[in-house]
């Protein structure tokens, strides 16, 4: 195995059921419920898409992959708000959004109050009459408990599969 120890079925199931009401409120176009009660103040939120290289090829010294987002609590609090205005053209009419995760490992973070899960995830887009777009990622998250006892997301790195997007934009949370 690769060190990590695996959290206790209770916890387990705390995690899952958080996961699916982050997926629920998203999906629902509640970020602002999403950003109050789920997400971390301290929060790392990341995105990347990795290139494609021959493993033997030592030619680049720059990294194998390219950021989509690397936001803290405060750009997320802007993309929410920026969601919540009535000059968002590129999301009206309203998008029909579907979040799907799956392989779900939860294990103990470095802190007992942290744990650390890895998923794979997809999601549907659908805009206007005939664009449907779709993206599969993986997931490494970081949740926190806090004060009440609550989870709350810490850390995320989302591996998005494409290395090139098609969509005509990312104004959506993975």
């Amino acid at each position: 195995m690769d060190g990590l120890k695996a959290v206790a079925h209770d916890v387990y199931h705390e995690i899952e059921q958080t996961l699916y009401r982050e997926a629920r409120l998203i999906c629902e176009e509640r970020l602002r419920d999403w950003l109050d009660t789920m997400i971390d103040q301290d929060i790392l939120y990341q995105a990347v898409s990795r290139q494609l290289r021959v493993r033997k090829d030592s030619r680049y010294t720059v990294k194998d992959h390219v950021n989509i987002f690397n936001e803290n609590y405060h750009y997320l609090a802007m993309r929410v708000s920026q969601s919540e205005s009535p000059m968002q053209w590129t999301a009206d009419p309203r998008e029909i959004v579907r979040h799907f995760i799956s392989n779900l490992e939860v294990y103990e973070g470095e802190t007992p109050d942290q744990c650390i899960v890895f998923a794979n995830c997809y999601v549907v887009r659908n805009r206007r009459i005939y664009e449907e777009m779709t993206y599969s990622y993986s997931r490494k998250d970081v949740w926190r408990k806090d004060a009440q006892g609550q989870f709350r997301l810490l850390k995320r790195l989302s591996e998005i599969d494409e290395r090139f997007m098609r969509g005509k934009n990312l104004n959506f949370i993975l």
